[in-house]
């Protein structure tokens, strides 16, 4: 039940960010910030939805977690502009919400240690990679995640990226965008030969099912720098960006 209100509520803030007047952003940073709020609360129903079907507590907790993250991260990204006056825009609502936000994550906590021992049979026990596989991953992709750039096969890559222009493309962004085409086909593999690759690369939620390898650690390298102070907000600013969607 709770849950169920505090979807409620994240569909109305949603909504409430969607139609507020743009007038109110004239400044290009408070315009970004308000971007950043409309793709962090439509991320949010997306995981809400995702712990109120889910019957496994720590992911539930996981999901809701991140929920908060979004709503704070919204805020944030007028804060890193010096512009909290521009938070007078979001009325009182949003206030509720965090606290919803938290009561709900505070009822999954206590449901979750009650429950440790259950919790942990239904998940699996999670544990590290290097502790090995779970059981729910596939064995093509246990290949995948086995294969080690330069000392043995590589994957089959479904989409090269390369700088010299030998794969299909010479950005990351270019190959994610290509492989967003190829959603719902199955596992995409994407092959970023060796190279500096100056961008931002930002995976939509929608992308499913995408894996990246490069050459290795020092020969396949993303780098960037955006930050607030050249305009960019925090938010916007990871190198290599990807919303949960697991």
């Amino acid at each position: 039940m709770a849950l169920k209100v505090t979807m409620d509520q994240a569909i109305e803030a949603h909504k409430l960010v969607s139609t507020m007047e743009l007038n109110n952003f004239k400044d290009k940073r408070a315009k970004s910030a308000w971007e950043d709020c409309l793709e962090l609360y439509d991320d949010t129903i997306y995981q809400l939805k995702r712990s109120i079907n889910s019957n496994i507590l720590n992911d539930k907790l996981t999901w809701q977690s991140a929920s908060i993250t979004n709503h704070q991260t919204c805020q944030n990204g007028f804060i890193d502009f010096n512009l909290p006056s521009h938070l007078n825009y979001f009325p009182s609502m949003l206030s509720n919400f965090t606290k919803l936000l938290s009561n709900s994550l505070s009822i999954s906590h206590t449901l979750a240690s009650s429950s440790s021992s259950s919790s942990t049979k239904n998940n699996g026990g999670r544990k590290l990679l290097s502790d090995g596989f779970p059981y729910w991953l596939s064995g093509s992709d246990r290949k995948l995640l086995q294969a080690t750039p330069g000392l043995g096969p590589a994957p089959r890559a479904d989409i090269v990226v390369a700088q010299d222009g030998s794969g299909n493309y010479k950005t990351i962004s270019e190959g994610v965008v290509a492989a967003a085409k190829l959603s719902g086909k199955g596992r995409v593999v994407i092959h970023v030969k060796a190279g500096v690759y100056r961008e931002n690369v930002d995976i939509k939620k929608t992308v499913k099912n995408l894996m990246i390898f490069g050459d290795g650690m020092d020969s396949t390298i993303v780098s960037s720098n955006h930050n607030a102070i050249d305009g960019s907000t925090t938010f916007r600013s990871a190198t290599f960006g990807k919303l949960i969607n697991c």
